[in-house]
């Protein structure tokens, strides 16, 4: 029987996994996580064979915490399991150490066969993740002298009303600007967003 550890702060959605993943007479969920804090906790309490986990957790992202859960669970298999249907996002995880890569788009079956999969010490990306990353090579996005403008200064710290001030923008203007900057560079939130701009020298 697998043990499953699933972190994803909708509840109603882990609920749902939970039952898919019970009914399913080969795995168990041991324990819902809601954050990146409790899901190192609870995965070194039930030390499970695989988390679920999601990328855009409260407490912060879900890929940089993969070294958090392996060393509190060292033997625990990881599956990011999310909605960002993204190659960037995708790259991001298999380099980050995830063991699988799974959209909540996906079908019971495919779930399950992810899960086993992962929990057998294979590398599984979901069809979709895989017909999405067909064909693409890893690039320095291309950015915009606004975008840049934005993306410079939420590196250097300044909220989103100073932005705004700062290049004569609305504050809705702004907040599209780095809504449009996360989804191009595969952040679920602005501190990913600012580690990433650093790491790939964007700014």
């Amino acid at each position: 029987m697998t043990r499953i550890l699933i972190a994803d702060d909708h509840r109603v959605v882990a609920e749902g996994i939970a039952r898919i993943v019970d009914e399913s007479l080969t795995s168990q969920v041991v324990a819902l996580a809601d954050s990146i804090a409790d899901a190192v906790r609870l995965a070194g309490e039930h030390h499970p064979d695989v988390v679920l986990l999601d990328v855009a957790l409260p407490d912060g992202d879900g890929i940089d915490a993969i070294p958090r859960l392996r060393a509190a669970c060292p033997e625990a298999r990881i599956a990011v399991f999310t909605m960002y249907a993204e190659p960037a996002v995708i790259q991001r995880a298999c380099e980050g150490g995830a063991d699988g890569y799974l959209l909540k788009s996906v079908s019971a079956s495919e779930l399950l066969e992810g899960i086993q999969a992962v929990a057998e010490g294979s590398s599984y990306l979901c069809r979709e993740a895989r017909e999405l990353m067909e064909g693409y090579t890893e690039q320095t996005p291309s950015l915009t002298t606004r975008e840049r403008e934005v993306l410079m200064r939420l590196v250097q710290g300044k909220t989103i009303k100073e932005i705004a001030n700062e290049l004569f923008l609305g504050f809705e203007t702004v907040h599209s600007y780095t809504k449009y900057l996360r989804e191009k560079l595969g952040c679920p939130n602005t501190a990913a967003l600012v580690r990433v701009a650093i790491e790939q020298h964007l700014v």
